[in-house]
C-alpha cells in the first residue's frame, strides 16, 4: 500500500511540475514518469489503480497526461478554467471530438478530474452524487437466497446477447431486496452502484458518474424505484446498461417506459424451518435465556420478511444479553394503536366450563400448535396458499369466560394476544372502515399473534338489503371484512354475546365454534370454592355450596361479587362473611335487572 502511495504521489508531483512549466521537453518527462511508474508496479507484481483505471477506460499515452496533470491539480485543491484545460488539451494533443471525457468534470470553480475517478486512483470509496452508493458486499449468510442465487447464473449470462435485459427484486419493506441484490452481485464478482429512484437526477455529469463508477469497479448497476413514476429514468439507463437491476415495493407496479424484458422474482417471508436456522444462528447460546412463555415456536411464528426478521432477532439477542426480562418486552412492536395486548397469563386449570367445552378448546389448541408442521412439512400450505388461517367463534351470555378462554389459548400457545380496539376500527367517513380493517390485519401478519375481536357483533353483522347509500357501504364494509378473514394466516378468535346477528357467510368461514354456556350449579360451587385468592380471609360462615345452589350467576357475575365482598370486608376490618357476598350477589341482580325468587330473598335476609 505504501509502495502504491509512493507511485501516486511521484504521479501527482509530474503532472503538477508539467501544469507549472509546459513544454515538450517537460511533456517528455511527464510521459517518461508514468512509464516509469507502471514499470516498478509490474517489476514488484504491485496493484497499481493507474495502470488498471488506464486499462479499463482505454486512456491512450496523451490522455494519460492530461488527467495526471488534473490529479496532481486536484490534490492541491486547484483546477483549470475552460480555457486553460482547452490550452492544456491541445499542447498535450489530446483528442476531444465528443465533448468532455466522462472522467472530467465542469464546475463554476473550473474543470477537474471525476471525483469517481481520484476515489478510484487514492484507493478510496469514491465521492458519489446524491442518490448514489457504491456496496462493496462480503460474503455473509444469505438465508433463504440459495435459489435465486443459482438461478442469478443463468440471468446474468442474458447479459451476452447486448439486449436490454432487467432484474427486478420485489418484495415488502424489510425483505432483504438490497441484500439480495448484493449477493447476486457479488456471486458474478461484481459490486453493486444502487440508484435511489426518487433522488437520483441522472443528469449529464451523475450518468458519466455510474458509468465511470460500473467501468471501474466492476459495478452492477441497480435502480431502487421510489413512489411515483419517472419514465426517463428507464430509458437513459438502458442507453448505457444493456442489463441492469431494479428493486421495487410489491405494491409498486412497473410504469416506467422501457422496453427491456423484465425478469421478476418475489422475496417471499421465510417458512419456520428457515426462521428456526435464523434464530439458532443469531441467538447462540442466548436461545436458552428466553423467557418463560417464550419458545422457539413463539420465534418461528413471527410472520416477518428476512431483513426485518433478522433485526428482530439482534435485537431480542441484546436483551437477552442484559439478563432476565419481562417476555411481552421481546414482542415486535405494534403500530397505530388500534391493537391491544392482553396478558395471557391465564391457564386451563383456571378456566371452569362443562367437559365438551373444556375438550373442545383443548383440541382446539393442539391442532394450532400442529398447524405449522401441516401447512409446512405435509404440503397443505403449497396446495392450498389461500385460507389456511384458523379462526374460532366464541358465542354465549356475557360473563361465561370467552375473553378468558382466549387469554388461556394465548398463554398455551405461547402467543402474544391483541385485541382489536373497535373504537379505532369503525368510522363514519367512507372507506376510512376498510383502511383501518386492512391496516389491523396488515398489522397482525407482521407479528405471528391471536388476534381477539370482542364484542364481534358490532362489526361481523349481517348484511342488509340495499335501500340507500348507507347500507351499501355498510355491505362493503362487511364483505371487505369476510375477504381479509378468509386471507389471513394466523389466529383470529371472535367473541359475541349475540350469534343471530352474525352474517352466514362469517359461519362458514369460522374454523370452529364454542358455544360458552351459563355455568351449572356444579360449575358455579367450583367458581366460588375457587375464586378467592389464598391471601383473602375467609369467615367460617362462607358455604360456596349454598351459594351456587341459590344464586344463577354468571362467572364474572361471580367474580365481581367477589370482589364487591372483599372491598366490603377489607372497609368494615373483618374477614369475608356470608353477608358480604349477600350484599354483593344483591348489587349484580340489579345491574342486570334480576328479580329474587321468595327463596332467595329469604336466605339474603338471613344473612343481613
Amino acid at each position: 500500500m505504501r509502495y502504491t502511495q509512493m507511485l501516486n504521489q511521484r504521479l501527482k508531483n509530474a503532472g503538477r511540475e508539467y501544469a507549472r512549466s509546459r513544454g515538450a521537453e517537460k511533456a517528455e518527462d511527464l510521459s517518461k514518469a508514468i512509464r516509469t511508474a507502471r514499470r516498478e508496479a509490474e517489476d514488484t507484481d504491485s496493484f497499481f489503480p493507474w495502470a488498471e483505471a488506464a486499462a479499463r477506460l482505454n486512456w491512450s499515452g496523451e490522455e494519460e497526461q492530461l488527467i495526471a496533470v488534473l490529479w496532481g491539480l486536484g490534490s492541491r485543491k486547484e483546477t483549470l478554467s475552460e480555457k486553460e484545460f482547452l490550452q492544456l488539451q491541445e499542447e498535450l494533443a489530446v483528442g476531444m471530438e465528443n465533448g468532455l471525457s466522462i472522467w472530467y468534470v465542469q464546475r463554476e470553480e473550473g474543470i477537474r478530474l471525476s471525483p469517481v475517478l481520484t476515489g478510484w486512483l487514492e484507493g478510496e470509496i469514491p465521492e458519489l452524487p446524491e442518490g448514489l452508493s457504491l456496496r462493496l458486499p462480503e460474503e455473509e449468510t444469505a438465508y433463504g437466497l440459495d435459489a435465486l442465487l443459482q438461478e442469478s447464473d443463468a440471468i446474468f449470462r442474458l447479459a451476452d446477447l447486448q439486449e436490454p435485459f432487467c432484474l427486478c427484486l420485489a418484495g415488502e419493506s424489510g425483505s432483504g431486496r438490497e441484500f439480495a441484490m448484493e449477493r447476486i452481485a457479488l456471486r458474478q464478482g461484481l459490486t453493486l452502484l444502487l440508484a435511489e429512484g426518487d433522488c437520483f437526477r441522472a443528469t449529464a455529469e451523475e450518468q458519466n458518474a455510474c458509468v465511470l463508477c460500473a467501468r471501474l469497479y466492476n459495478a452492477f448497476f441497480c435502480i431502487r424505484l421510489g413512489k411515483e413514476e419517472r419514465g426517463r429514468l428507464l430509458t437513459w439507463t438502458e442507453e448505457k446498461f444493456s442489463f441492469y437491476g431494479l428493486i421495487r415495493e410489491s405494491s409498486r407496479t412497473l410504469r416506467e417506459d422501457g422496453r427491456a424484458g423484465v425478469i421478476t422474482r418475489f422475496l417471499e417471508k421465510p417458512d419456520r424451518s428457515g426462521k428456526l436456522q435464523m434464530a439458532r444462528e443469531v441467538l447462540g447460546g442466548c436461545l436458552g435465556r428466553l423467557p418463560e412463555g417464550m419458545t422457539e415456536e413463539t420465534l418461528t411464528g413471527r410472520q416477518l420478511p428476512t431483513g426485518a426478521y433478522l433485526k428482530y432477532l439482534y435485537s431480542l439477542r441484546a436483551e437477552l444479553l442484559l439478563g432476565p426480562t419481562d417476555a411481552r418486552k421481546l414482542l415486535p412492536p405494534v403500530e397505530g394503536g388500534r391493537l391491544q395486548l392482553l396478558p395471557a397469563n391465564r391457564s386451563f386449570s383456571e378456566l371452569k366450563l362443562p367437559a365438551a367445552q373444556y375438550g373442545k378448546l383443548r383440541e382446539i389448541c393442539r391442532m394450532i400448535s400442529a398447524r405449522g408442521r401441516v401447512l409446512e412439512q405435509w404440503g397443505f400450505g403449497q396446495k392450498f396458499s389461500y385460507g389456511n388461517g384458523i379462526s374460532v367463534l366464541f358465542y354465549g351470555a356475557p360473563g361465561t369466560g370467552k375473553t378468558m378462554a382466549a387469554q388461556v389459548l394465548a398463554a398455551e400457545l405461547g402467543l402474544p394476544l391483541y385485541r382489536v380496539d373497535l373504537s379505532q376500527l369503525i368510522s363514519k367517513y367512507i372507506g376510512e372502515t376498510q383502511k383501518n380493517i386492512g391496516q389491523i390485519f396488515d398489522e397482525a401478519e407482521r407479528s405471528e399473534c391471536i388476534l381477539l375481536f370482542d364484542e364481534a357483533d358490532a362489526i361481523f353483522t349481517r348484511r342488509s338489503d340495499v335501500s340507500d347509500a348507507q347500507d351499501r357501504y355498510s355491505n362493503a364494509e362487511t364483505a371487505y371484512l369476510l375477504q381479509r378473514i378468509e386471507q389471513y394466516g394466523g389466529v383470529c378468535i371472535l367473541a359475541t354475546n349475540l350469534l343471530q346477528n352474525f352474517d352466514d357467510a362469517f359461519r362458514r368461514r369460522i374454523s370452529y365454534m364454542v358455544h360458552f354456556p351459563l355455568p351449572d350449579e356444579g360449575l358455579r360451587q367450583e367458581l366460588w370454592e375457587s375464586i378467592f385468592p389464598e391471601e383473602t380471609p375467609l369467615g367460617e360462615d362462607l358455604d360456596p355450596a349454598l351459594l351456587a345452589r341459590a344464586f344463577e350467576l354468571s362467572g364474572a357475575s361471580i367474580k365481581n361479587a367477589a370482589l364487591h365482598g372483599a372491598l366490603l370486608a377489607a372497609a368494615e376490618g373483618t374477614e369475608v362473611q356470608m353477608r358480604h357476598l349477600m350484599d354483593s350477589i344483591r348489587n349484580e341482580y340489579e345491574k342486570q335487572g334480576k328479580n329474587f325468587s321468595a327463596s332467595q330473598r329469604e336466605l339474603l335476609d338471613a344473612f343481613r
